[in-house]
């Protein structure tokens, strides 16, 4: 037990592409970095900059499929400890959040670091889904995350999460990404430059594009970073519609406000009233039947330690986005159902997309009974991002829920084991 209600709690959020830190009670995390670091040490936009004598930019997570799974925990120990030391985190109790498909060994290992190697006076691991709806003041909901690595469906009552009934999609938003640059590439008739003076060599003096295959290992991972990040900008600042339930490009035209016209990082502009179609890749989040692409291999930072590929696992599919909370569902209890299709809660980086809320509700309307109402709540900008932080921040600010530390007396006692009972 660690009492207080003003305990200060240093709150994590670790994702496959961005990295949250910050402090309990806070509004948005004090700190924003990629999940990427070097074998020196670098972490964030530092380890991106970082390309000498093969100090490349590497990922935390092997694959995008599993973010729960550390692999490597020498690169999660150097995360935590240099965000904690840019953050001046000291002597603070700690909260990490857990997908909820994390082997059950995991949370021992991540126990026995924070207190041995960080010296937490208390630790807690909860799920991303619940913190997620608690950002929007639920307790029971079905939670839609779209993140970088896919998208994953989690039903929540009363702050538990149904791990049984969790399901994931390989569709995720890098994915997206990587369809929205081809598109834009085969308009354009080129490929997607940086301009040269934001390299890290900074040997590029020219006006020339620095394109790809001009480029060293840790300025790829650079390019990449700065091209996902240009394809995030657009779905922000050129909502893409999500409304259709069949694509009529005549329509789509006709919906484009005049003079939308996006310029790309080296300066190339691109009218999107001339590229309607622009505005239909989001579909694939609803298309049915396998991609013909895969997307497990999105590949969104050409880094190395990137293993996209991963096991066999039921829980894993190749799903449109509104059949994947529809399994989720079919998977809990009856007398739930009811409660979590009022309450579904959408978040993630990949949920930014103009009316994707509207379209979720429209195709669970259609596939569900009529006397089912389905409402989706979402939050506005980087809400909808750091849903999971946020109800972090919100859960360790609650007095009510100091009672539920582990505090390091019970681990000395106790040992790592009681972090399975306690952290279920």
């Amino acid at each position: 037990m660690f009492c207080g209600d003003e305990t200060g709690a240093y709150v994590v959020e670790t994702g496959w592409t961005n990295s949250r830190f910050g402090w309990g009670g806070a509004a948005d995390p004090c700190l924003q970095i990629p999940t990427l670091l070097t074998h020196k040490g670098s972490i964030g936009l530092s380890a991106l900059n970082s390309n000498e004598n093969g100090n490349h930019a590497t990922r935390i997570f092997d694959n995008p499929n599993n973010t729960s799974e550390i692999t490597n925990w020498d690169a999660w120990e150097t995360l935590m400890s240099q965000s904690m030391s840019q953050t001046l985190c000291s002597d603070r109790p700690i909260l990490t959040m857990d997908p909820g498909f994390s082997p059950p060994d995991q949370k021992e290992t991540q126990t026995e670091i924070m207190f041995e190697k960080f010296q937490a006076p208390a630790y807690f691991i909860s799920h991303n889904a619940a913190l997620s709806a608690f950002s929007l003041g639920r307790h029971t909901a079905m939670v839609v995350d779209c993140g970088g690595g896919g998208n994953v469906a989690t039903p929540v009552i009363d702050g538990m999460v149904l791990k049984r009934s969790l399901r994931r999609s390989v569709r995720g938003g890098d994915f997206l990404d990587l369809q929205l640059k081809e598109v834009i590439e085969k308009k354009t008739g080129k490929p997607l430059a940086v301009r040269p003076e934001r390299l890290p060599s900074g040997k590029y003096k020219s006006p020339t594009k620095a394109h790809l295959s001009s480029l060293s290992a840790g300025e790829k991972a650079y390019r990449d970073f700065c091209v996902h990040a240009s394809m995030t900008d657009f779905k922000k600042s050129h909502g893409v519609s999500l409304q259709f339930a069949k694509v009529d490009m005549r329509e789509v035209s006709g919906l484009i406000p005049d003079g939308s016209v996006y310029e790309l990082p080296d300066g190339t502009p691109v009218n999107v009233n001339e590229h309607p179609d622009l505005y239909v890749v989001p579909e694939a989040m609803f298309m049915e039947g396998p991609l013909t692409k895969t997307p497990s291999d999105p590949a969104p930072m050409d880094v190395e330690g990137s293993d996209q590929s991963g096991p066999s696992d039921p829980s894993l599919l190749d799903v449109p986005l509104h059949r994947l909370a529809h399994s989720a569902l079919s998977e809990a209890d009856v007398d739930c159902r009811k409660e979590l299709l009022m309450n579904l809660v959408l978040c993630g980086r990949g949920s930014r997309f103009s009316g994707l809320d509207t379209r979720l509700n429209k195709e669970l309307t259609a596939m569900t009974p009529s006397t089912f109402r389905v409402k989706v709540a979402s939050g506005k900008g980087e809400e909808r991002s750091n849903a999971s932080w946020i109800g972090g921040s919100i859960l360790t600010s609650l007095g009510s829920f100091q009672q539920l530390w582990l505090s390091k007396a019970e681990y000395d006692e106790y040992g790592s084991t009681l972090a399975v009972q306690r952290f279920p």
